[in-house]
Parts: structure tokens; sequence; C-alpha cells
């Protein structure tokens, strides 16, 4: 029975653990097939070259690529060796134009029209040098519209086959894609698995509140990793996206851990979600009314971000402390991404980093692989649990040889009718013949085929219009409160009898066969379930008797069931 039950409770939450290693697998096979063996820059290759040296500000001096604040204009002067090629470079938080002999060759979206923002955020800018452009001016203007900042830049920039360097490019952020990829993937499987075709869940509440988190922060890298706009494109869409979902993330992120760890205070979560969406509120207003844009709130969204990981960072060690063995894999995974996404702050401040979110990529990633570890062993002993319980409550109501409800489950069903008053209900008691006579002659092992034997034809004839019971060594005992069931009853009954068949060693050969008695209550009666039960017992004893008196000759026939 434990067995059987092990095997049942497997067989349900096998697909969550089965989800999750072919995801992990197709994943890590497509980047392991497709991404680059090497993600180091070549400055130089035979298609395509490095073009970031050699510009010339209005002072005639090298111009600088970053830091630039305001609008900056350089230039330099085309070469035969650049004609009839693309100029490519990556532009952050400006607005390009590029001029060839003052005749204007491109221009980003926000000159003609742009919803939200005063920059398209991260841009990737190519524009084809024509062959007759020997020995003319080549200008770039850079528009820096946020005041007292000095983040735009220019960078990665080349000369030379298009294709080829965007291909490079793509590849070079293969991996990150596919690692914010992965996040996401496992955040839409956990909200999968919380709405499973069947009623019965095969996780908790704990998966849907981790998976939104894991999908929103997914979707904050996935856009904001570049890869998305060399594939399909500069979309100025992937920007909002990805800043929208970046404000979202941290208050799911919170009631993720508040709701889950009692080490972490739902009255400081609350405020300091809170606190998130009130920014994100007043950002979205900003944005739509042109006041300021994502960029210019950032501080404040990384502020508050800051407090939000150093809260976690103090909370898990406040838990630690408390309580060293519970929840190590969950621990381990918010320390490691809170610091990662801390440092990851800290590298973009400081503009030390071309990719962004790099750190806390990886920290995310690490923290949803520990998380799930935690909650899968935390399912892991409640399966042990309602493996032990549902054990105990079948060894105290059902029979441990026939597995159908016991002695116990008959009493408390009499009793919870008695209590009830139930208008009708039918009975009916079986004893099984000749149960000593197989002991004695083919041995108890024989006895028990036989019961199980009635047993299972009992519950397969009668099963489906009420409850079966085993109340003794070859008592049985059918109950059913459904109104109008007696003809049912009997139809079900005789083909019960007939279908018993017979126990046999080779030598022998025993009918199965029972003597039954049944009463029925309807609402004209007033006898009570004591009374009722009586008057079956009777009947049975009264064929039982004429049973044995007839030497166990005579088969069960249809006249012998019928009551007195």
């Amino acid at each position: 029975m434990e067995k059987s039950l092990k095997k049942d409770i497997i067989i349900n939450r096998l697909p969550v653990v089965i989800y999750f290693i072919l995801i992990f697998v197709a994943l890590m096979v497509i980047i392991s097939a497709v991404a680059p063996v090497s993600n180091h820059e070549p400055k130089t290759t035979d298609t395509y070259s490095d073009f970031s040296t050699g510009w010339l500000n209005c002072e005639e001096s090298e111009a600088s690529l970053d830091h630039l604040s305001g609008t900056t204009v350089i230039h330099r002067t085309i070469t035969a060796a650049d004609c009839n090629k693309t100029l490519f470079f990556f532009a952050k938080t400006s607005n390009i134009k590029v001029f060839i002999d003052g005749v204007c060759q491109y221009k980003n979206k926000h000159f003609c029209s742009q919803f939200f923002g005063k920059t398209p955020g991260a841009l990737f800018v190519n524009v084809l040098i024509p062959a007759e452009s020997d020995g003319k001016l080549l200008e770039i203007e850079i528009e820096n519209p946020y005041k007292d900042d000095d983040s735009a830049k220019l960078d990665e920039m080349y000369i030379g086959d298009i294709s080829d360097i965007i291909q490079f490019q793509q590849q070079k952020r293969f991996h990150p894609f596919c690692l914010s990829f992965i996040i996401m993937v496992m955040g839409v499987v956990m909200l999968l698995l919380f709405i499973p075709p069947t009623r019965q869940k095969m996780v908790g509440i704990e998966f849907v509140n981790l998976g939104v988190t894991a999908f929103v922060a997914g979707l904050y890298l996935t856009t904001d990793g570049r890869y998305l706009q060399l594939v399909f494109g500069d979309a100025h869409i992937y920007h909002v996206i990805a800043e929208t979902a970046m404000r979202l993330a941290t208050p799911l992120f919170l009631i993720f851990l508040s709701q889950m760890y009692d080490s972490y205070s739902k009255r400081i979560s609350t405020i300091l979600c809170v606190i998130g969406e009130i920014a994100f509120v007043v950002c979205f207003i900003d944005e739509i009314t042109g006041i300021m844009d994502y960029h210019e709130t950032l501080f404040l969204v990384h502020v508050v971000f800051v407090i939000s990981m150093l809260f976690i960072l103090v909370s898990t060690i406040k838990g630690i402390v408390k309580a060293p063995k519970e929840n190590i894999y969950h621990n381990i995974g918010c320390i490691v991404f809170s610091f990662m996404a801390m440092t990851d702050v800290i590298v973009l401040w400081r503009g030390t980093g071309r990719e962004t979110s790099y750190f806390i990529r990886l920290g995310i990633l690490i923290f949803f692989f520990m998380e799930i570890v935690q909650i899968m062993k935390k399912f892991l002993a409640s399966y042990q649990r309602n493996i032990k319980n549902e054990l105990l409550s079948r060894l105290a109501y059902h029979d441990g040889l026939t597995d159908l409800l016991n002695r116990t489950s008959y009493i408390e069903k009499v009793k919870e009718l008695e209590d009830d008053e139930t208008p009708y209900m039918l009975i009916a008691i079986y004893d099984v013949n000749n149960l000593k006579k197989v002991n004695d002659t083919m041995g108890h092992q024989k006895g028990d085929e036989m019961i199980k034997r009635v047993a299972d034809v009992m519950s397969a004839s009668l099963g489906k219009y009420g409850q079966c019971y085993r109340i003794g060594g070859d008592e049985f005992v059918f109950i059913s409160t459904k109104p109008d069931i007696e003809t049912v009853f009997m139809n079900a009954s005789k083909k019960m009898m007939d279908n018993l068949g017979c126990i046999t060693d080779g030598n022998n050969i025993v009918p199965i066969t029972a003597a039954m008695g049944y009463t029925v209550q309807n609402d004209n009666s007033t006898k009570d379930i004591n009374e009722i039960i009586r008057e079956a017992e009777i009947q049975g004893c009264m064929r039982k008797a004429l049973y044995e008196a007839s030497e166990g000759l005579v088969h069960f026939t249809q006249s012998s069931i019928l009551p007195f």
C-alpha cells in the first residue's frame, strides 16, 4: 500500500521535474551549439575594422567618445578605403545625426516622433558611406538632452561589412541573452505548472509568486541586453519595456520574499513596495507629460533598489543567525544575488562597463535556481508528510487485506446516519460462505484470496451506488443513501453473486457464495438505524442457515436474496 501511494505521488509530481529538466537541457544545447567559442572582441578583421580613433572636435583636437554632455559634434575626413562601407556604432542616452559634407545621412527616430523618452536609450547606428565620398567631411552630432549629465557616449565603432559586424555583435551578446531568456522561461513554466488542465495543482502558490517575479525580471534583462535590437532592428519599445519591468521587478521580489519567509519583515517590505510603486507611477506620468523620462529618474530607482537589496541582505543574515540549518539554498541565493545586484549598480554609475546588468543577470539566475531547489525541498518534505498522513488514514479507516472501508469507518458512518436522520437508506449485510472450509482444507492464503475476490467483485458491482465495508473476517456491508435504489441494488447484487466464481488449489474447488440480508429505510418508515441493521442481520443469518442446511450444494439464487 505504501509503495502504491508513493508511486501515485511521484507520478502526479513528475511533470514538475520533467519540465525544468527539458527546459535547461534544451536551452543549454542551443547555447553550446550557436554561441561562439570565444567572446573576445577583435579590433580588426578582413571585413571590418575599428573606427574609434582619429575623430576631432570643433577645436581640431582629438575628440572623446565618452562622458558627453550637451551637444557635441565630432568629425573626420573620409578616405578612399572608407568608401562603400558601413559605419557602425553604439550610442547611449543620446540623439544622433550623421552628416557627409553637411548633408544629413541619418537621424534617429526621436528627431521625427517618439512617444516615450527624450532619447531611444540604447541605439545601434549604421550608415552607408557612398562610393563617391572620398575626401568629404564625415560628422556625427551627439545630443545629450539631460542637463548636468555626461552619460552620453559612442562605443563599439566599426567600419566595414555591416552583416559581419552585426553577426559579431549578436554572437557577443548571445550568452547574456540566453541567460536572461532562461529566467523568463522559468517564470512562464512556473505559472503554467500552477494552471494544469486537472483540478489538482502540481505546485503551490509559492511557484506563482516566484514565477511572476522571474518572468518580470527575465523580461527586463532580455529587453535590456541589446540583443533584440540587433536581431530585429532598433526599436524604442525594448527600452520602454526594460525600464518598466525593472521598476516592477523589485516590489514583486519583495512580496515574494515576505510571503515565503518569516525573516523578511512584512511591514518594511510593504513600505519599500509602496515607495517603489509610487516612484513607478510618478515616473510614468512624468514620461507621458514630457517632464522627465526614465533616465532622469534612474537615480531614485537605484536608491530604492539598493535599499531593498540591503534589506534583503540584512534579513537573510538575521535568518541565518536565528536558524542556520533552515532555508540553506534560499539564503545562499539571496546573498549572492544581493551582492551582485549592488555591484552592477556601482559598475553602472562608475561607467566602467559596456554591458549593463551583467552581474545582476548572473545573480538572478543563481537565485532562482537555488530558490527552485529550496521550494522543491519543501515540497518533498510535504510529500513525505502527506504519504505518512495518507498511510495513517488508510490504516485507521481501511481494511488492510481488501482496501475496503473497515469497521471503524462503518461505525462512524452509522453514527453519521443516525445524527443526520437520513430519510432514505439501504443497508445490506453479506456473510461469505465456506471461509472456514477453505482455510482448513486449502490454507489461510487461499482464504485471503477468497475474501479479496469478494471485496473486488463487490466494489466493482456496488461501489458506484454506495459505500462498501469489511466489518469482520467474512462479513461485508453495503450502505447507500440514494433514493429509489432498491431495484438497481437487486440487479447489481445478483450480478455480484454471479461473478464471485470459485476458489481452487488444484485439487479442490469451492464455490464462492454469500448469504445476504438487506433493509430499506424510506420516508414512511419510523425505524431507527439500529433496527434497520438488526433486520438486515436477521435476514442474513436466516439465509446463512439455509445455505448450511443444504450442505453448500445449492448455489445462491435470485429467490434467495429476496427479503422475507
